[in-house]
Order: structure tokens, then sequence, then C-alpha cells
């Protein structure tokens, strides 16, 4: 698996050490040590900064500090005019699920980790729950 897709809510359980923190952070640490690349949607980091802000009490400085840091270890796909047309015309049931996807399919991703790998059903890529990745890496 050469590029990994993480979607907002696994950036956030990494970044506020929320829920699943112990899975997002060894996939995050499996990167840094070259295990595969990171993919990362700009809408995460939008998302994720108002989270992070509003519900984790960071100020800006923290999040940007954060932020600064972990961009230089991952990709930062993009949600433009046709990822947004894409996702128009899908059939995800959730118009920021779609966005998320089609980001992650432009950068060729080989794998998206959620925790709401329901959410990518109709997905063409594998999809997977931070656990559930990790346990398929060691076998």
């Amino acid at each position: 698996m050469k590029k990994v897709f993480l979607d907002t809510n696994v950036l956030i359980d990494y970044f506020a050490s929320r829920r699943d923190y112990m899975a997002a952070s060894t996939i995050v640490t499996m990167a840094k040590e070259g295990y595969f690349r990171l993919l990362v949607s700009s809408l995460s980091f939008a998302t994720a900064s108002y989270i992070m802000n509003a519900h984790h009490k960071k100020t800006n400085a923290e999040i940007v500090a954060m932020f600064a840091e972990f961009v230089k270890m991952c990709n930062v796909t993009p949600v433009d005019s046709l990822i947004i047309d894409e996702a128009i015309a899908s059939r995800f049931p959730d118009f920021e699920d779609a966005m998320q996807y089609y980001s992650a399919i432009r950068e060729g991703a080989d794998a998206i980790i959620t925790r709401n790998s329901d959410d990518f059903s109709t997905a063409r890529i594998a999809v997977y729950e931070p656990q559930a990745f990790l346990d398929m890496l060691t076998k």
C-alpha cells in the first residue's frame, strides 16, 4: 500500500487525542517511518481547525503549530470545483464524504481510513476503520 487517505475524523482523533487516538497515532507514526504516504484533503484541515478550536479549546497558534509539523509528512489533496462536481454527481449519501472520496481518488489513494466506513460503501478502493487497517497490515 503506497498512499493512504485519512478521513477528517481520524485526523481529529490524532490531533485531539480522542476516541481512536492510539490507532490514529500508530498510523501517523508508520507514515513518518515511510511505510506509506499519507494523504489528507484540504477540507479536513479546515474542519479539524474548527473542531479543535470550538470543542477542544485549542488556540489558533496551537492549531497552526500542529498543522505545520503534520503537513511536512503528508500530501494535502485538493477540494476544487472538479471534486465538488464529482461529489454532486455521485451516489454518496453524504456530500462531505463524497468530496473526501473524490479528493482521495484524484491523488491515487490506495485506501481510505475512516471511523465511518459505512459512509464509503460505494467506494472503488479499500476502506478501513483505523484498527482494522492496522490489523490488515500485521497479517
